[in-house]
């Protein structure tokens, strides 16, 4: 029901634009007590005022927009993500969504209450616009229920039906109605949202929801490692996933194949993108968001964890006005982060900077940043083709995942250009190799590449509780050093770091940088061992060696190092 504050507020708005008396207001308000009913249906029905005089007056005189809504059509995805028992109780409905925003049409955009729970429920950031109280009334009979599908046939207003978890095949249409319905159910939209909301809240990376033959499980990845969370009611299992579908613009009839999807909500009070992917497994789907939270801004190079000389040599690399700069290491090892502190770094008006993505994860000024879309034909490789076009002086590509994209980035390298981009690999040797492997001819790669950087995250040890000790000479020896009186640290766990024992993470870096030795050796189609010995010669710090500079400084564990590095 909406305050008497409220309609208080609303209705001295109307006595100072001389619509109603002072005395009219207060039969009114009584009135409003007495039955619930709104000021402007009281007025109306007392034939002193007309409701869209009412609405638009207001509307004018608190800056909202007034909307029509027997003009206007309401965008389905819109109305799938609040349920009807929302829009009856605050007499509001969605209308549309633009970049991350639902418009809701409401009786009374003033109340708070019914515009926080209104977030909550779709997850989206809300603008209010006014309505009037009866064409919003009319809009909910239409939309929600000459609209709806069957009714779902359980004993239940929030158990899914009987066999309609992975023993399902396929979906007919009064299946896909009952789950739409159960998705929209008010303990099944709290239920995501809260999945989704505390994932940002403890800065996880990624929410998987994996289905089992007895339970359906919560994990989030937090600083690289998953942990169990919660486990999700079984008889939810379907009703979570195809609300999730539903705000990811996904097919919830089809569960047979992988599907993609994206969401931007509001969470934890701040704008995310949620990147969806759905398998199917023999228990059901299974669910994996990427979450992408822009609000820590981009990173400079020297927050990322470099060593002072590796970061002197990476920065006047980056400077160079041509060749190929790769970033190489495995999935969620932070080469995205890296990429744009780089261009964050060399960003500047005299410079024309492109990049193609997937996706684009920041936004930054005066770059032209362009997102892959595989299914509209833009693939790396094709995009790529187009950009060289766009006279740039430095190119950025999310990664070199082909033959045809090498190409034409080794080609833009050799011809004047700047270009970064990602490879997945172990070390930095293995970069030149990988690049050789997918086609390329030996003497181009050693030609066009100025520098590999291969990266790791280490998870930093918890400040308030990390406990230090001193290594065992067998350990010393396992790591290469020699016997000397040392002190490392291990993680405990704390209220702090929530029994974790770790805080957040940190990079390390093995910076190659070919010589003429090392270029001889790429054109001769060089093992990355022998490529390998030789770039440590020329002073090459390993990644195993980058992080031994942080455990002997007591910012990571030893078991932390031996976890990232010991694929090196």
């Amino acid at each position: 029901m909406t305050d008497q504050k409220d309609q208080r507020k609303l209705g001295q708005i109307l006595v100072e634009q001389g619509m109603i008396t002072s005395r009219q207001l207060e039969e009114a308000l009584h009135e409003q007590k007495r039955t619930g009913r709104f000021i402007s249906e009281i007025l109306v029905s007392r034939g002193e005022a007309s409701e869209e005089q009412i609405a638009q007056s207001l509307s004018q005189q608190l800056g909202f927009a007034f909307v029509n809504l027997s003009e206007m059509s309401i965008e389905p995805k819109a109305k799938e993500l609040i349920p009807e028992e929302i829009c009856n109780k605050f007499t509001a409905i969605p209308i549309f969504i633009v970049q991350g925003t639902l418009t809701v049409a409401m009786s009374n955009p003033l109340d708070v209450q019914a515009i926080d729970e209104i977030q909550s429920a779709s997850g989206y950031r809300v603008r209010p616009v006014f309505g009037c109280p009866t064409a919003i009334r009319n809009a909910i009979e239409k939309e929600y229920r000459l609209k709806s599908g069957p009714q779902p046939a359980t004993s239940s207003a929030y158990e899914t039906p009987h066999g309609l978890r992975s023993e399902m095949k396929g979906r007919d249409p009064e299946q896909i109605a009952f789950l739409k319905q159960a998705a929209s159910l008010a303990p099944v939209v709290e239920m995501v949202n809260n999945i989704m909301t505390r994932a940002v809240e403890m800065a996880a990376s990624d929410v998987h929801l994996e289905p089992e033959r007895n339970s359906f499980n919560c994990r989030y990845r937090i600083d690289g490692i998953l942990y169990p969370v919660s486990q999700i009611p079984l008889e939810e299992q379907a009703a979570v996933i195809s609300r999730i579908k539903i705000m990811a613009n996904m097919d919830i009839a089809e569960k047979r194949l992988p599907q993609d999807g994206r969401i931007q909500m509001y969470a934890a009070g701040r704008d995310v993108d949620l990147r969806i992917s759905t398998f199917p497994s023999i228990y059901g789907e299974n669910v994996v968001i990427r979450i992408l939270d822009r609000s820590g801004g981009i990173l400079k190079l020297d927050q990322l964890g470099f060593q002072r000389h590796s970061l002197e040599a990476f920065h006047e690399l980056i400077h160079r006005p041509y060749g190929i700069i790769l970033v190489t290491g495995p999935t969620g090892s932070g080469k995205t982060t890296t990429l744009y502190a780089v261009l964050n770094e060399i960003n500047t008006l005299e410079k024309n900077i492109v990049t193609l993505e997937d996706p684009v994860e920041y936004e930054i000024s005066h770059i032209r940043q362009c997102q892959v879309n595989v299914k509209a034909g833009l693939t790396f490789a094709a995009g790529l083709r187009s950009l060289v076009r766009q006279d740039p002086d430095i190119i950025m590509i999310g990664e070199i995942r082909d033959k045809e994209t090498a190409d034409i980035a080794i080609h833009a390298a050799l011809t004047g250009h700047l270009v970064f981009s990602t490879l997945h690999t172990n070390d930095a040797p293995s970069a030149a190799t990988r690049l050789i492997d997918m086609g390329i001819e030996p003497f181009l790669a050693a030609s066009s590449i100025i520098g590999i950087l291969a990266q790791r995250l280490v998870r930093i040890l918890c400040p308030s509780c990390k406990e230090a000790y001193s290594p065992s000479d067998e350990l010393l020896k396992r790591m290469g050093i020699a016997k000397q009186s040392l002190e490392f640290y291990k993680e405990a766990g704390c209220k702090r770091c929530k029994e974790r024992g770790y805080t957040g993470r940190m990079g390390i870096f093995e910076l190659l940088i070919p010589n003429d030795r090392i270029k001889e050796l790429t054109s001769q189609k060089g093992s990355a061992a022998a490529l390998r010995e030789e770039a440590i010669k020329n002073g090459m710090k390993t990644l195993r060696d980058a992080g031994l500079e942080k455990v002997i400084t007591g910012i990571t564990s030893v078991s932390e190092l031996f976890r990232v590095t010991e694929d090196v």
